[in-house]
């Protein structure tokens, strides 16, 4: 497959995990939203050429996914309405979208995760505007007043994608993926 198509095919399949985990959520069916997230996330681990390095990204994305929004919840940043955590645990859904997204680190986000400071510039503003869209959505009610919660968001995302950039770097040794013809 050639990298451009490469790169469409897994942009398409996030967008796809992202409105199936996020809707799920939304309409009271986070479980399935979940299951559609992990199961594209699983077929590109089988897909890539390097599924062990795919599948470690994976699991740092997971492992970071669980610490930064355990916090956020924690400091009353967001409450979900659907797949609610058990106490400041994040549910299912929103952890396999932790899990899709590492998904596109060598892919359809390479040249954003070739470096830290655009990682982190992306995590700044990516992730404010992901839950701005969850909220309108209807998964989750951002804390009033907004400001605050959106800065707190900001800082954790950046913070997150800069760890998570230079993981990438020390896994994959800064070269992008690419899937099995």
């Amino acid at each position: 497959m050639t990298p451009r198509r490469t790169h469409l095919v897994n942009y398409a399949a996030y967008q796809i995990g992202w409105i199936a985990a996020v809707g799920g959520a939304a309409v009271g069916a986070p479980v399935a939203g979940a299951v559609v997230a992990f199961a594209l996330t699983a077929a590109h681990v089988v897909l890539a050429r390097e599924r062990a390095r795919e599948a470690a990204l994976v699991g740092a994305a997971i492992v970071t996914g669980l610490v930064v929004e355990r916090l956020l919840i924690a400091e009353g940043t967001y409450r979900l309405f659907a797949g609610a955590p058990v106490g400041v645990w994040p549910p299912p859904w929103l952890l396999a979208l932790w899990a899709q997204f590492a998904t596109t680190w060598r892919y359809s986000l390479t040249t954003v995760f070739a470096r830290w400071w655009t990682a982190a510039l992306f995590g700044a503003v990516g992730g404010p505007l992901a839950f701005v869209a969850g909220a309108r959505l209807g998964a989750v009610a951002l804390a009033t007043p907004i400001t605050p919660a959106l800065v707190r968001l900001g800082v954790a995302w950046a913070v997150a994608l800069t760890v998570l950039a230079l993981a990438t770097r020390a896994i994959a040794g800064g070269r992008a993926g690419a899937y099995r013809a």
